[in-house]
């Protein structure tokens, strides 16, 4: 509450007037050579400006779950990594502005992601080649939470957002302020975040208790940043200060996972610094990352201990030859992480991993070609055990078909290699928090997959509509596959069964295995009726994805069917209401000794009003309404589905202030 009352202090106490914030350029900034939207090879989602204040949750996966395609791996509402296709973890890369979170986010599904929604500007979610630029791991895709915490302009006026939300499934209360100012060529950026909240609420007769224990969270943020804007480019620098103390829904034993994070950004451009290069970009992230694993909420069980930098230096160049226009790069990371304590369960490593890469623009009539190109070397030193080293090698190729200025097709083809990440190779142990035994397997070779996929779009007056197709074949695909053994905690061994009386944990193995996926994302948007002050929409969409097994068993966890509807109101440039209705079937294609998943109805809807308050301030209100027919929903992407349902019947209600 101290650090609510804070906020709220510095909101009502400032005297700084803005000017109206612009809306971006619908340019999708994740790409080295920022291209339109409607000229992209790549299936792209963008959220941003009021769309994305609708959708903004506790965690990036809960944010993006109803966009095509995108699902959300829960572990409770305070973790929730985004599944892409069927991918999530290492295979889907959560970055901040443009650098990896250097968390522990990928070593297993219990950790949250450091990367904060709240304080988003901007999510791009890019598929296909174009995440072959941040890591040829990225098979799933690339999530770029992008905000303004190194400022990229001055702003003619100080700037001031407040925002205040509250949830009645858990009690959440969150708290949000952002200023940003400028004078000459200096500007500076402050942000933080307070949130709280209890237990999460669920149907009565999914657990018989109405709630799940331990899931209550307290988490603080604060951000400040500054940056040096001139004709010539920018350069600037920015800390970030985040600290999460959230609990894991119990299965047998009670886990809070205490999370801090102190993290230091460099950022720095150069426009046209020689005749043939438009652009020279530089980036820089150091994170020290730490949390404790807490049994029964007090004792330290497991610490990680993370040290991460990396850096990225970016070449845009203007047209060489017949190349129109393309982006050369070098990319550096390495990761010091350490785990201490009886339960931890990977050894204390270091990963290095240097990569450089190109993507290259071609232009033939109405044909757009783009060739993308990534090399890496990994090479990662864990205690005890031998260095080991591998040099992925990716490569893309794809075109755009514009038949006219409404349509348009892509093909895109891409090879990927993926090297085994610490856990996948050294695991061998007891981890509470994710309620399990796991081991790795240090002779895990390269990961190879060979994507194809097609697209479709239009957009005209009265339709637009996007279909993508696709079929990925992955050679010696890693999978944490759950044995069917069990560790008995009492005797300290492995057993085939074990008895009603005694302390067991399922243990999951890293294996690999041939494998293929296969899938779509549809979407038909139709505006019903159009008004002279109002607009009446009606969206249709669906995506399924499907992983198999060369042995004839199936890859686990994978999301189900979907498909639903939407409709969406605008009125009088003010008021905005939305009731989006999703069915999902159940998940029978299940992996070895893993449970089916129930079909479920989502019901949600929502209601906004937005007014300007005098010339220079901005006023939104919405109400937000969340599982309307408080269905029991179990996620088939989570590892607690069967202990941990989705929250039920929630409404949130949220004000923002801005000048």
């Amino acid at each position: 509450m101290l650090r609510q009352s804070c906020l709220l202090f510095l909101f009502f106490t400032s005297s700084a007037i803005a000017e109206d914030v612009q809306e971006l350029e619908p340019v999708i900034v994740s790409a080295p050579l920022h291209t339109k939207t409607a000229e992209t090879v790549h299936p792209v989602n963008i959220l941003a400006g009021d769309e994305l204040s609708m959708k903004q949750a506790t965690t990036i996966g809960e944010t993006l779950k109803g966009e095509l395609g995108i699902h959300s791996m829960s572990f409770g509402t305070s973790v929730g990594q985004p599944v892409i296709r069927g991918q999530t973890g290492v295979r889907v890369l959560v970055l901040q502005n443009g650098l990896s979170s250097l968390d522990a986010s990928g070593v297993s599904p219990d950790h949250a992601n450091s990367t904060e929604a709240l304080l988003a500007e901007r999510i791009e979610v890019l598929r296909g080649p174009a995440s072959l630029l941040y890591g040829s791991g990225a098979i799933g895709g690339i999530v770029n939470v992008i905000d303004n915490r190194i400022p990229m302009y001055v702003p003619e006026a100080a700037e001031l957002a407040f925002e205040q939300r509250y949830n009645s499934v858990s009690n959440q209360w969150s708290s949000v302020l952002k200023h940003d100012g400028g004078l000459d060529h200096f500007a500076w950026h402050l942000d933080g975040f307070f949130r709280t909240s209890e237990d999460y609420h669920v149907p009565t007769e999914s657990n018989g208790l109405g709630y799940v224990e331990n899931t209550d969270a307290q988490s603080w943020s604060g951000t400040l940043g500054g940056s040096w804007i001139d004709d010539w480019g920018m350069l600037g620098v920015s800390y970030n200060h985040l600290d999460n103390n959230y609990g894991v829904p119990p299965v047998d034993e009670l886990v809070r996972i205490d999370l801090k994070q102190n993290r230091y950004d460099l950022r720095a451009e150069f426009y046209e610094p020689f005749s043939w290069i438009e652009a020279l970009k530089l980036r820089f992230a150091y994170n020290d990352y730490q949390h404790a694993e807490l049994e029964d909420g007090v004792t330290v069980g497991t610490q990680f201990d993370i040290q991460g930098i990396e850096g990225r230096v970016e070449l845009v160049h203007k047209a060489i030859g017949f190349i129109d226009h393309g982006a050369v790069g070098f990319q550096a990371q390495n990761k010091d992480s350490v785990a201490i304590g009886e339960e931890a369960f990977v050894p204390p490593s270091e990963k290095q991993n240097y990569a450089v890469f190109m993507i290259e623009d071609i232009h033939a009539g109405n044909i757009a070609y783009e060739l993308g190109l990534r090399v890496e070397h990994q090479q990662i030193d864990a205690e005890g055990f031998s260095s080991t080293q591998h040099t992925p090698v990716s490569a893309s190729l794809s075109a755009l078909w514009n038949t006219n200025d409404n349509i348009l097709f892509s093909l895109a083809f891409t090879h990927a290699q993926r090297a085994p990440d610490v856990a996948e190779l050294f695991a061998d142990g007891v981890h509470f928090a994710a309620q399990s035994y796991e081991l790795g397997d240090e002779d895990l070779q390269l990961e190879t997959s060979y994507n194809l996929e097609l697209s479709f779009k239009t957009d005209f007056d009265w339709m637009s509509t996007e279909l993508n197709v696709f079929h990925n074949w992955s050679n010696d695909y890693i999978l944490q596959e759950n044995t069917g053994d069990w560790f008995n905690l009492d005797s300290e061994s492995f057993v085939s069964d074990c008895a009603t009386n005694e302390e067991c944990l399922p243990v999951y193995q890293a294996t690999q295995s041939n494998a293929r996926f296969y899938g779509f994302e549809a979407q038909l948007a139709l505006p019903l009726w159009e008004g002279e002050d109002n607009q009446f929409d009606l969206t249709l969409f669906s995506d399924f994805v499907r992983g198999e097994l060369s042995g004839g068993g199936n890859v686990p966890r994978m999301p189900p069917l979907r498909y639903g509807f939407q409709f969406d109101y605008f009125g009088y440039d003010a008021f905005s209401a939305g009731l989006r209705l999703t069915r999902a079937e159940p998940q029978n294609h299940v992996g070895e000794n893993e449970t089916p998943t129930a079909g479920y109805i989502l019901l949600d809807a929502n209601v906004s009003y937005q007014v300007q308050l005098a010339d220079k301030y901005n006023l939104l209100l919405f109400v937000k309404g969340n599982n309307l027919l408080n269905e029991t929903i179990r996620n088939s992407t989570s590892f607690l589905k069967d202990y941990a349902p989705e929250p039920g019947r929630g409404a949130e209600i949220g004000i923002r202030v801005s000048f």
